[in-house]
């Protein structure tokens, strides 16, 4: 997406990103975000594979920079909607 302009939207849909997991694809959704703003940002759903980390810790640096990217889309006045799944239900008394 290299020299793209950043695109804003009013609202922005993320689901079943799986950070914990082997088969997340961090590197392209930090790319996504780069290139992709919103007045509001749900993140809906297995954003964190808890169950594949209870099993086997798989945490790294690539995970760490989309929480840091979402992190900073909010400080910028990004309001974030956390809505856990079924894989991160350890994160229902954070949702909203």
């Amino acid at each position: 997406m290299s020299g793209q302009e950043p695109r804003t939207f009013r609202s922005m849909f993320i689901s079943d990103v799986h950070l914990g997991s082997k088969a997340a694809k961090a590197e392209f959704l930090i790319d996504f975000l780069r290139y992709h703003d919103a007045d509001i940002i749900y993140l809906v759903g297995d954003i964190v594979d808890g169950w594949r980390l209870r099993r086997s810790w798989h945490w790294p640096q690539s995970h760490n920079d989309v929480v840091q990217k979402l992190l900073r889309k909010a400080r910028k006045g990004a309001n974030i909607t956390y809505i856990p799944g079924n894989q991160d239900e350890f994160a229902r008394p954070f949702q909203g």
